[in-house]
Formats: structure tokens, C-alpha cells, sequence
């Protein structure tokens, strides 16, 4: 599975809650507001990352062929406010820790190598929220993120390979996602997000990443 956001589909998601949210109060929707603190289990995919990854070797004079792990599992945090049924800000923290490489070189010299490439980011973000009755909402989230990305690569053989770059890189975030309330200040989320870059092109392999996350935020009320 390969999460797939078109920007029209996005694009609507996002602007349906400030459309709907007439009705969606007139229906007696969620009235929640507040702090709110949320973790989440996230399973990422960096789309096409070993050739991104060979064509920033490239850059730096290294002809390779790298593969690279296709999902990571890894969690993430959120600290909101909730300042209208409809609206909320959230401060985020996301991380993409460990996507295993491995990695042929032909030139400058042959040889094997294995690595890693990571990378973990801060966000501002808002929600636009739709309620839909007393226990269930969705959600679509516009947002910016700041990722900080590594990449590692070392020879698995006893060769001359030693590579490291890493890079600071500002990505747009889009997601949509569906709420559920479990008690009065618990509930649980399902959310799909996709950041637009990560990492330098030069020195990390700049890629997009698709996210599914699982969650539940605490309300302080």
C-alpha cells in the first residue's frame, strides 16, 4: 500500500471545514476547545529514496545502485490548541528514524556498503475540523515542518567507503484525517500526511514521504 494524495482531493479536504462548518454547528456538532497533547505511531514511505539517494552519490563523484528499506515504523507528538470546534493550531514533531540502505559502488573504486538515512522534523500546523456528531470528526491539516536529515554509508566489506551528509530542509504538510472520541478527554485519530521534501539533493537524496499514523490525544478540560 501506497498512501497517494492528489493535491485536488487535499485542496478540498482542506477548505471543506471552513465551507461546512455552518452546518456542522447547526447539527450540534463537537463544541470541544482547548490544550490538547497527542502521540502517534507513524508508518512512513519515502517514495523512490535508493535512486534519490544515487543520484546525490552521483553529485559527489560515486556511480552506485542503492536500495532502500520501503517503510519505517516510527512516532511522533502534537501539542495543540483547539480554538473553535473548527479550528486548531498544533505544534509537531515527527521523526523517520533508520531506513536501512545498502548500496553497490562501481567507481570511484567497487565495493558494498550499508547505512542509514533518518531524519526528524519541527512543525507548525493548522486543522481545519469538521464535526459529525457528538464522538466522530475529520479533519484536514495545512501546515509547514522543519526536517533536520542524515544519510550513512559504510563499506560492508573493509573497503574505502565512508559517507555522511545531512541537511536542513523546510517541507509543506498536507493530511486529512478522521477523529473518534473515547471518553471526554480522550480520543483516537487516523491520519494520512504528505510532507513535500526531505533532505538535499546534493548530499542526502531529497525525497517526499507519505504518513499513516495512529494516535490518541489527551484534552486537558
Amino acid at each position: 500500500m501506497k498512501p497517494n494524495l492528489p493535491g485536488l482531493s487535499i485542496a478540498l479536504l482542506l477548505l471543506g471545514p471552513w465551507l461546512a462548518a455552518p452546518v456542522a454547528q447547526a447539527a450540534g456538532g463537537n463544541t470541544g476547545t482547548g490544550l490538547y497533547l497527542g502521540g502517534a505511531i507513524s508508518f512512513n514511505h519515502a517514495s523512490d529514496l535508493g535512486a534519490k539517494i544515487d543520484a546525490s552519490l552521483a553529485d559527489q563523484g560515486y556511480s552506485s545502485s542503492t536500495s532502500a528499506d520501503s517503510w519505517n515504523t516510527d512516532g511522533g507528538l502534537r501539542l495543540g490548541y483547539q480554538f473553535t470546534p473548527n479550528f486548531a493550531l498544533e505544534g509537531t514533531y515527527d521523526r523517520v528514524g533508520n531506513i536501512g540502505l545498502q548500496s553497490s559502488l562501481s567507481a570511484p573504486a567497487a565495493d558494498t556498503a550499508s547505512g542509514t538515512w533518518k531524519s526528524w522534523g519541527l512543525g507548525l500546523h493548522a486543522l481545519g475540523i469538521v464535526p459529525i456528531d457528538s464522538r466522530w470528526s475529520v479533519y484536514g491539516r495545512l501546515g509547514v515542518e522543519q526536517w533536520h536529515t542524515s544519510l550513512n554509508l559504510t563499506s560492508s566489506t573493509g573497503g574505502p567507503t565512508s559517507l555522511s551528509g545531512s541537511d536542513n530542509s523546510t517541507s509543506l504538510a498536507l493530511g486529512a484525517g478522521v477523529s473518534y472520541t473515547l471518553t471526554r478527554n480522550v480520543d483516537a485519530t487516523a491520519e494520512l500526511i504528505h510532507y513535500s521534501r526531505l533532505g538535499d539533493a546534493s548530499s542526502t537524496g531529497r525525497t517526499g514521504l507519505n504518513e499513516f499514523s495512529l494516535g490518541l490525544r489527551y484534552h486537558f478540560q
